[in-house]
């Protein structure tokens, strides 16, 4: 049976859907969530993978996304690739999955990428769909905010001219953007589209706060983390369960005011504790940064913050309740935060990849 196929393909996490005869689904890519780290991996035979292994101890590249468009080299193991040759190795790792879950190759595929990314990197990541096995006439490369929207509507437009905000609090970004809801006579978009200039806060996502996170477990283990090596399998494999332990800590924090961070094997005797104070005060200053970037969006489609239809609140990082209230609190209006915030743009993605009417943008 034939289907349509969207990807979301993020810096922390990657995350696909279908359209196959019926309302669109998450697939799951990785091995206990729909989510699948973005991450690739070098093999001992020098090849490289998606996604984590059983073990865990090869050595992996990640945050790759930030650098696409960039030359220079990133090491993985002993090998040396290009970001864009990283980011084929995921979706040539995320085709594969889905292909062996359903049967088969998809119809077609949309993905979607950063509102604020330029020509450039656009055409590099059409690049990296051709490499990845993925014929030009299936493809189509939209916006993730268009995604969201898309999804959020039922695949229809809102019904009213009200544009709608997308405040993306991403793995490595916090993107805004504004989406124009209602059909424009003879676009090429389709019912929707970017309007403005989207703009990122490109320093700082969920994934910096992680980082926050190990540097406060490493202080409290007098440095035994900073000792492991990366370069090393067996210490790759103790970072990445030290960081898992930590991301947990993070997204538990919220409601329980405190935690324990599980870190075996640092040479302690009582367990590191992480509180909710902590971790706002870590996340404050980056939000208060990233509030003038949504600010500065609506300035440059000429809208108040009360003439938007909806604020909408995606990204893996919109789960922590104080990046809504501070939203709320600058816009002066209530703020949607969206169920599911990491599936949101593949679903939408999907639902449009199973249209059968012509591409919604521009091909790859």
């Amino acid at each position: 049976m034939s289907y349509g196929l969207g990807i979301d393909v993020g810096t922390a996490f990657t995350a696909a859907a279908v359209s196959r005869g019926g309302p669109v689904r998450t697939l799951r890519l990785g091995r206990r969530s729909p989510l699948m780290p973005s991450v690739v991996r070098a093999l001992p035979d020098g090849t490289l993978a998606a996604g984590t292994g059983e073990g865990g101890a090869e050595i992996a590249a990640h945050l790759f996304r930030r650098r696409l468009g960039d030359s220079a080299p990133m090491s993985v193991g002993e090998t040396s690739s290009t970001p864009a040759e990283l980011m084929t190795a995921l979706l040539t790792g995320v085709l594969e999955r889905v292909k062996a879950r359903l049967g088969g190759p998809p119809d077609r595929v949309v993905l979607t990428c950063p509102a604020g990314w330029g020509p450039y990197r656009r055409e590099q990541f059409a690049e990296v769909t051709r490499r990845a096995g993925l014929s030009r006439d299936r493809v189509t490369l939209i916006t993730d905010a268009e995604a969201v929207v898309v999804h959020h509507h039922g695949g229809r437009p809102s019904g009213g001219p009200a544009p709608i905000a997308v405040y993306d609090a991403g793995g490595s970004t916090f993107d805004a953007t504004v989406i124009r809801t209602v059909r424009v006579e003879n676009a090429e978009a389709g019912p929707i589209g970017v309007l403005g200039v989207p703009e990122s806060l490109e320093w700082f996502g969920g994934v910096d706060l992680d980082d926050a996170v190990m540097t406060h477990l490493d202080r409290a283990a007098d440095g035994a983390v900073g000792l492991l090596d990366p370069a090393r399998p067996e210490d790759t494999a103790a970072l990445r369960r030290l960081r898992e332990a930590c991301v947990r800590a993070k997204e538990s924090v919220w409601e329980a005011g405190s935690v324990d961070i599980d870190a075996p094997g640092l040479g302690r005797s009582r367990p590191v504790t992480l509180t909710r104070e902590a971790l706002q005060a870590w996340l404050r200053p980056p939000l208060e940064a990233g509030l003038p970037v949504l600010r500065r969006v609506l300035d440059s489609v000429g809208v108040r913050p009360a003439d938007l239809g909806e604020v909408l609140l995606v990204g893996g990082t919109a789960r922590i309740p104080l990046v809504a209230t501070m939203l709320t609190e600058d816009l002066g209006r209530p703020v949607t935060v969206l169920s599911d915030p990491q599936h949101r743009a593949a679903l939408g993605a999907a639902m449009l990849a199973g249209r059968a009417q012509r591409p919604v943008g521009p091909r790859a």
